[in-house]
């Protein structure tokens, strides 16, 4: 009898183990608003889909781990910044208004579809933001 209560408590350990260990999802996450890590690459971003809040900054912590330059480009926001390989560079924006804000690499948009969104919730006035960015380069490499 021991035995069996002793195989059963190491078969539940071990299921419980098991699903924890197959809790995740394929599907692509959404990271969150605050500060977000974004990657480049050559050619995407990842991950593609950040939120932020009406009024909140949003630091996007860029890093361009390709061997080309990418942009991280916000046409309504007149955000677009350049970064070479290895580079490394934090845009803070703070959304005045809700909705979808598209960014996008502006040299490879349309030849590999590097683009991205960032969903704003809530709402407020009309207009767009004051960005700022700083520029750390880690690395150097050629440009486009």
């Amino acid at each position: 009898m021991r035995r069996l209560f002793a195989l059963l408590g190491v078969l539940a350990l071990v299921a419980a183990f098991g699903a924890a260990a197959c809790g995740g999802s394929d599907e692509e996450k959404t990271n969150t608003t605050g500060a977000v890590s974004l990657e480049q690459d050559d050619f995407y971003f990842q991950p593609t889909n950040l939120t932020g809040e009406v009024g909140k900054p949003l630091q996007v912590s860029l890093k361009n781990e390709g061997k080309t330059s990418h942009t991280f480009t916000i046409d309504s926001l007149n955000i677009d910044q350049v970064l070479k390989p290895d580079e490394t560079m934090t845009v803070t924006v703070t959304p005045k208004a809700g909705g979808d804000l598209p960014f996008y690499c502006r040299f490879h948009k349309a030849s590999n579809g590097m683009q991205g969104t960032i969903t704003v919730s809530g709402s407020s006035g009309a207009g767009a933001t004051s960005p700022s960015a700083t520029k750390s380069t880690s690395g150097g490499g050629s440009g486009y």
